[in-house]
């Protein structure tokens, strides 16, 4: 065989030779028959940027802490949840999860994890995950946690993975709202052999030991559309897409968050083009680039809220402590006034229930609401007829664009009125306002609320006894029976029956509470012209997936 296949070889060889020889031979290019230019290297596709401008009060990105209005907007394309909240609609949808099953007492949650879900890091999105998320942030005990589990430890008791794609979560007792709880950014999965590995600890029965948070601040951990690549406090954090993303890829390569809390700056950045989405002006501004072809401005409705808080604690709140104090200012604030500060389309909701939830009130009639006869009898009424001095705190954020202490000077000038003074005193909310809001040590106060899931159980947050109440120093033995209303209000199923009984804790609160709504905020978004899909989120505050060059 081996001689055949050489014979083979050599008479192949023979053949060659002569074709070769009966050619023409090869002619010599001449210089002009050189290519006149070397071929160019096809140049590589411009990468794709998104510039936002925004006045951020964030300052942690680990699902289990964060808990500021702008922070979800970031954590949204980071991580992903069991459900998510879409432009398109305001109910829950399925993200990391395909579906799930309820049991008849409605305590039992089955959830089947998509398979094709996967992390940033290539590692398979499992139950197990899901687990160790939901145990660390409720391990965590911080302000996001208390999603998790309410003022009394109920909540989540439970969560069990039997196999890699499903997950069983028991709640101590039935809620109304449990869906919608999980799109919230405290419910992320995150990868947990990353964030075990950087000093995350799920272990609920002892105090946490979790050194996560570091690493987490200036990293993503999650399955999102994007990656976090850098977080400069001050300056910008950058997002870059996710090259192991499971789902549709995003529009953008890279999303630039650029710190910018002069809302002059976003102004003339967005005219300019230097950045496409400003976020935080005015409503003067608004008006002043109406006109301009190379901007569009969106009109939002939104679910923020701002309040006036009033600590029912007399070593801490003092004067305001009094019920009759309380009611004094509720009468003497000139809505109507602090309407037209926050500009067109703002409402003011009768309690902390607000308009566009199930069973929300109307608005209160503005033209009508303030009456200085009436607060000036309440006062009279109160220790202090005379009236008082107080010190007013306010931290430096800007709620929809509208600074805190702007709202503060006017509500400063409505209580003089009644012989109330009170000494603005402004404070960075990093720099020690954020924690003694949340440690519930400001005495009197104007502070701002947006929903953490959108559903009105979120709201219940301001009753007696829960966690925003004790915020104000209102403990549930303050008003047994209006902190009964909370168990009544989450255990209720039925919408109908849900509504009604939202409509009575509105109209017991618009006379009796700590806290004075003076404002739902309107959001007015400056974006290029050149986008579309420049959505206002009521959870996420901006979809940036949604965001796309025309």
């Amino acid at each position: 065989m081996k001689r055949n296949l050489r014979m083979m070889m050599l008479l192949l060889l023979v053949l060659m030779l002569a074709f070769t020889g009966c050619s023409k031979p090869a002619e010599t290019p001449s210089e002009t028959d050189q290519p006149s230019e070397t071929p160019e290297t096809p140049e590589e596709p411009e990468e794709s940027v998104l510039v936002i401008a925004v006045e951020p009060d964030y300052f942690t990105f680990d699902p289990g802490y964060a808990y500021e209005l702008y922070a979800p907007m970031i954590i949204g394309v980071t991580y992903d949840n069991l459900y998510e909240i879409i432009p398109e609609s305001d109910y829950p949808v399925p993200q990391l999860a395909s579906g799930y099953e309820v049991s008849e007492d409605g305590l039992i949650y089955t959830f089947t994890i998509n398979p094709d879900a996967v992390f940033a890091s290539g590692n398979d999105v499992t139950a197990n995950d899901v687990k160790f998320s939901f145990e660390r942030a409720m391990n965590l005990q911080s302000n996001a946690s208390a999603l998790l589990a309410d003022a009394d430890g109920q909540g989540v008791v439970s969560i069990e993975a039997p196999d890699e794609d499903t997950v069983v979560i028991t709640l101590s007792k039935p809620d109304s709202s449990f869906i919608s709880k999980t799109t919230s950014t405290s419910y992320a999965v995150l990868d947990s052999a990353i964030v075990i590995a950087n000093g995350g600890v799920s272990d609920v029965s002892a105090p946490s030991e979790d050194a996560a948070q570091d690493y987490l601040n200036n990293q993503s951990a999650g399955s999102g559309p994007y990656i976090m690549e850098s977080f400069d406090p001050d300056n910008s954090l950058i997002l870059v897409k996710n090259e192991n993303y499971w789902g549709e890829a995003p529009s953008y390569d890279k999303i630039i968050v650029q710190d910018m809390p002069d809302a002059n700056s976003q102004l003339i950045s967005v005219q300019q083009g230097d950045v496409d989405i400003a976020f935080n002006l005015s409503a003067d501004q608004i008006a002043s680039v109406s006109s301009d072809s190379n901007v569009q401005v969106i009109p939002n409705a939104t679910m923020t809220m701002g309040f006036l808080l009033m600590h029912n604690d007399p070593e801490i709140g003092q004067q305001v402590s009094d019920p009759y104090v309380q009611k004094a200012v509720r009468a003497a604030v000139d809505y109507e006034g602090l309407q037209m500060i926050i500009g067109e389309g703002t409402i003011t909701p009768a309690s902390f229930i607000q308009y566009g939830f199930l069973g929300a009130l109307d608005p209160i009639d503005v033209s009508t609401a303030r009456d200085l006869d009436k607060a000036k009898a309440f006062l009279a009424e109160s220790p202090y007829p005379d009236g008082f001095e107080i010190d007013f705190p306010v931290s430096n954020l800007a709620p929809e664009g509208i600074p805190l202490t702007l709202i503060a000077e006017k509500v400063k000038a409505d209580l003089e009125e009644i012989g109330i003074v009170i000494n603005i005193i402004p404070q960075e909310w990093g720099g020690g306002y954020g924690d003694a809001y949340r440690n519930g040590t400001l005495g009197f106060t104007v502070m701002y609320w947006g929903p953490d899931y959108f559903d009105p159980n979120n709201q219940l947050a301001f009753l007696p006894g829960q966690f925003v109440g004790h915020r104000a120093g209102w403990t549930a033995d303050m008003n047994p029976e209006l902190a009964a209303m909370y168990d009544k209000i989450v255990q209720e199923p039925d919408d109908a029956k849900r509504a009604s009984l939202l409509g009575e804790v509105q109209e017991i609160t618009t006379v009796e509470s700590p806290f004075v709504v003076y404002a739902q905020y309107p959001k007015y978004i400056v974006a290029s012209d050149k986008l579309q899909n420049v959505e206002y989120s009521n959870v996420y505050r901006l979809d940036l997936v949604a965001v796309k060059t025309k």
